[in-house]
């Protein structure tokens, strides 16, 4: 690791410590226990702008107004169930008792999104499709009634964090993002830096790759809420949130760490702070 890069990992470290964490079709449907409240989930699916046909689990919890939603996007090595099921120890369910809705979708050539071709089929120039994806699932979250369609967040994992990342930079209903051990592009650090929009990056740092991305674009965040959390010994991706409550039981969940996150940046809080300082004038 060159001094360099020490330097600016220290420097997100201390950032990170020093602040404080404050539809086209529905196939089918079914229920779950979230909060002590009933909340529908259902298997919907869309299509992309190059017409490819996305599977999803949309979930919404019950509320009497609107809420704000989030986009799960699986890394290319496995598929939606990552993110975990509704009602059981997952990021799907610690979102859901934030009073967030989710879309956990299937990118093209995975799982229930593997027709016409399969994602270890394709070319690079075909994978870079996921982008297509990840923007339609946005599209198709913030025309969703009971959603806030300008209170949208995503969350990427591993090698499709860079189309999470230009997804979450390029579309204005997309108000934060978080990456978990992400690998970026050019494309979509520059995407990001003509933002001010709020970013939290999670990752080992055993991963390099990803220690190395996350760490560079943390730090050309512009916006105060933007956190990094580094880690030891967890691996890759989703698998972290599992290894981290086998070998820290007492400590809160990776899970709920992101949960708290999006509820603030995806939140009214800013906002109605504004306000108030407003009317108080």
């Amino acid at each position: 690791m060159t001094e360099a890069f020490r330097g600016r990992l220290n420097e997100a470290v201390f950032h990170e410590t020093k602040d404080t964490m404050s539809a086209n079709a529905s196939l089918a449907s079914t229920s779950a226990a979230t909060s002590g409240e009933v909340s529908a989930e259902q298997t919907v699916e869309f299509q992309t702008s190059d017409g490819w046909r996305i599977v999803g689990t949309l979930h919404l919890p019950t509320a009497k107004a609107k809420i704000p939603g989030v986009v799960l996007v699986h890394g290319s090595r496995h598929e939606s169930d990552a993110f975990g099921q509704v009602a059981s120890p997952s990021l799907a369910d610690t979102l859901s008792q934030q009073g967030l809705a989710t879309l956990r979708i299937d990118i093209r050539g995975r799982g229930a999104s593997r027709e016409p071709r399969r994602f270890y089929s394709m070319s690079p120039e075909q994978r870079d499709g996921v982008l297509l994806d990840v923007e339609a699932a946005i599209e198709f979250l913030a025309e969703t009634t009971g959603i806030k369609s300008n209170r949208i967040g995503v969350v990427g994992e591993q090698d499709t964090a860079g189309a999470s990342l230009i997804a979450a930079s390029t579309r204005k209903n997309v108000a934060s993002c978080v990456l978990i051990s992400g690998r970026l592009n050019r494309f979509a650090m520059d995407a990001f830096a003509e933002t001010r929009k709020p970013i939290f990056c999670l990752v080992s740092k055993e991963d390099r790759r990803g220690l190395k991305d996350m760490v560079d674009v943390y730090l050309s965040s512009k916006n105060k809420h933007s956190r990094i959390k580094v880690f030891e010994g967890l691996a890759l991706g989703t698998t972290m949130f599992s290894t981290w409550r086998h070998e820290y039981p007492s400590e809160i969940p990776i899970e709920d760490s992101i949960g708290e996150w999006l509820k603030e940046t995806l939140g009214p809080k800013t906002r109605e702070k504004k306000k108030t300082h407003k009317a108080a004038n």
